[in-house]
């Protein structure tokens, strides 16, 4: 009877053993869940922050780069803006200055006085049966081609002559307006077939039709303005511009060239014009052109 007793006590402490540690790894197996869950979390947290932090730099690098573009766009704009403004001051110095040598004053220039001899004030041109020095101021132009009534028309301009000095170079700057400039920066002449006419001792031919080769520097400086001594001021943009022209010779006071029919007689000659009667020379057309820049 006790041992019955004793084995009914017995078995109720081994179902609350049992119990017990079936809670217990309930409890284990909750823990070990949580905590996994919370690694998943604090993972996903952190992959997420990750491609926060991704994002904001992808955003940032656009933002930066559009930044970049846009001010090397402005730079780029208004550095082209500049150098157009300055090859617009070149071409039109060029037209310019060509149209100073087609001045009655200073056509027969390029064709009776050797280019270094254009500043040396000691060289001579037959005029009107007289020797007459070239200088600014003294004229050159026949009196039976004169036909207008100011004397100040035949007159050869300084402008002029400061167009073939080398040695040294005389570059004078002129101004254009609204930060506009140029100045010649030299000429030369070439024979029909190309070759070198001599500065020191030839000239354009009389009879046939020579090339002029002019150089001309457009320069743009809304600052400090450049001049003859100081052609570079800070910030300025320079665009230099080359063309060359035919040199067509004709008869002072006629319209005709007489090289455009065939004659290889001198220009005065071919229309039966003597003694006082002089050739001139007149640039006429663009042979060829070059543009070419220099930023300073």
């Amino acid at each position: 009877m006790t041992r019955l007793i004793s084995r009914s006590r017995r078995r109720p402490r081994s179902r609350s053993s049992q119990q017990k540690h079936s809670w217990t790894r309930s409890y284990l197996v909750r823990v070990q869940r949580q905590i996994i869950a919370c690694r998943s979390k604090r993972a996903f947290q952190g992959f997420a922050m990750f491609t926060i932090l991704l994002l904001m730099l992808t955003v940032l690098t656009t933002t930066i780069s559009l930044n970049t573009r846009t001010t090397a766009g402005m730079f780029i704009t208004s550095w082209q803006g500049k150098l157009r403004l300055a090859r617009d001051a070149a071409e039109n110095g060029l037209v310019i200055s060509v149209s100073e040598l087609n001045k009655p004053s200073n056509r027969r220039l390029l064709g009776s006085v050797p280019l270094d001899k254009w500043r040396t004030n000691d060289y001579n041109v037959d005029t009107d049966w007289n020797n007459v020095t070239v200088r600014a101021g003294n004229v050159i132009y026949p009196s039976p081609c004169r036909y207008l009534p100011n004397w100040d028309v035949y007159q050869i301009t300084q402008e002029a002559l400061n167009m073939s000095s080398i040695n040294p170079p005389v570059r004078t700057v002129y101004d254009s307006d609204y930060g506009q400039y140029y100045r010649v920066l030299g000429i030369k002449l070439t024979k029909a077939d190309r070759s070198a006419v001599s500065r020191s001792t030839e000239m354009a031919a009389q009879n046939a039709v020579s090339y002029l080769t002019m150089t001309v520097e457009g320069i743009y400086s809304l600052g400090t303005a450049p001049t003859t001594a100081n052609p570079n001021p800070p910030n300025s943009v320079h665009y230099t511009v080359q063309q060359e022209y035919q040199l067509v010779p004709r008869c002072c006071r006629q319209i005709a060239y007489p090289v455009d029919t065939g004659s290889t007689a001198n220009a005065c000659d071919a229309v039966g014009l003597y003694g006082a009667y002089k050739p001139e020379w007149i640039a006429r057309s663009t042979s060829q052109a070059g543009l070419f820049k220099t930023n300073q």
